[in-house]
């Protein structure tokens, strides 16, 4: 019967793994909701809305798995030192290992099993994620006096803006080297309040400086007459900052959107490294969550220790915020260029496994 005690003893460890992480999941989730629901009752308490409360709670449910997804690297963190704390108070340990299986065999099932769970993350919930984000965010422009649209395609990047009385619909080919205060070849059609035309300017080469926009070498449209003129400003209500804002909204995007939106970007002039951190932020999630319980072997099995509880809840906080900054860190000297992009993302991978590797070899010794 030995030959069967593998098989049983997998869906054993999964089950009881999964069961911890739906009781971390479900913490993580309630602290979410909590955190996202009174940010937006900040954010709604000088709108007087008649549907305050169901907008409040509507919003709150749009941005919560982005939420989710960014913390996913600590709920699987805290899921294995639940997972490991558990058996060992238990002595389950001592109990498995009477059947011949290594201490490699009880903490591999929980991090294969963590593996495949990113890659479903990744495959499915980002897409959820996304979506509800841009939900999230086109509902807070109608509350907000924001009312400017920013959107970037195949026919180039195009802008709307809602002034007193009338909008303007603002279209430009590109940027070049991601230079936000040059636009080439663009248009800007002026627009009453009923959207009928009333002025059209065409330029080459529109120089923008904070709200001031200078339009080189344009052509205006007025009154079914043409003139050209060398230099005209133009007072906009968008802000050089809020269009660099829009390229680093990256949650919008799924996993299976990121290509697609990267080749977009460049082909506009804008490199998109934002994204391709993201891309591999996403690819990189099965492993990191793979490393998380890895890693919480440092905290439970490597002491060993009869700690009171809130000693391993205080290790993994103080190894969540470790890790948070040495992700940081690695994105930041990526961005800066100093250490190529990609490697930026892997490298806090590569040492939480490294670190973590070495403690489970010595603790399949003892």
């Amino acid at each position: 019967m030995k030959k069967y005690y593998p098989l049983f003893l997998t869906k054993y460890l999964t089950k009881e793994f999964i069961k911890c992480l739906l009781i971390i999941f479900a913490v993580f989730l309630s602290i979410s909701l909590l955190i996202n629901f009174v940010e937006e009752i900040v954010y709604f308490k000088e709108k007087k809305l008649n549907n305050f409360l169901i907008s409040t709670i509507y919003l709150t449910l749009c941005k919560t798995p982005n939420t989710i997804i960014e913390t996913s690297i600590f709920i699987f963190l805290f899921s294995g030192i639940f997972f490991f704390v558990k058996f060992l108070k238990n002595s389950e340990f001592n109990t498995i290992k009477l059947s011949g299986l290594s201490n490699i065999f009880i903490i591999l099932v929980p991090a294969i099993c963590s593996f495949i769970i990113g890659i479903f993350i990744i495959s499915f919930i980002t897409p959820i994620s996304a979506e509800g984000l841009k939900i999230y965010e086109k509902n807070r422009r109608l509350f907000s006096q924001n009312d400017n649209l920013i959107v970037i395609n195949d026919t180039g990047l195009w802008f709307m803006e809602r002034k007193k009385n009338k909008h303007n619909i603002i279209r430009a080919d590109r940027i070049v080297n991601n230079d936000f205060t040059k636009l080439y070849n663009s248009t800007i059609y002026e627009l009453d309040e009923n959207f009928s035309f009333i002025k059209r300017y065409d330029s080459k080469l529109t120089f923008i400086n904070k709200k001031n926009w200078i339009l080189e070498n344009a052509t205006i449209l007025d009154n079914n007459l043409i003139k050209e003129v060398e230099e005209i400003k133009f007072l906009s209500t968008i802000d050089i900052n809020e269009l660099k804002n829009l390229f680093t909204n990256v949650n919008t995007i799924s996993f299976w959107e990121i290509i697609e939106n990267i080749n977009i970007l460049n082909l506009r002039g804008y490199s998109g490294d934002e994204l391709k951190v993201k891309y591999h932020q996403y690819l990189s999630l099965p492993f990191y969550l793979f490393s998380m319980i890895i890693l919480a072997t440092v905290f439970t099995l490597g002491l060993k220790k009869n700690y009171n509880n809130f000693i391993f809840i205080f290790f993994g906080v103080v190894a969540g915020v470790f890790i948070y900054f040495l992700n940081d860190l690695s994105i930041t000297i990526g961005l800066s260029y100093k250490i190529p992009l990609i490697l930026s993302v892997w490298i806090p991978i590569f040492l939480i496994l490294g670190i973590s590797t070495i403690n489970l070899l010595k603790i399949n010794e003892k």
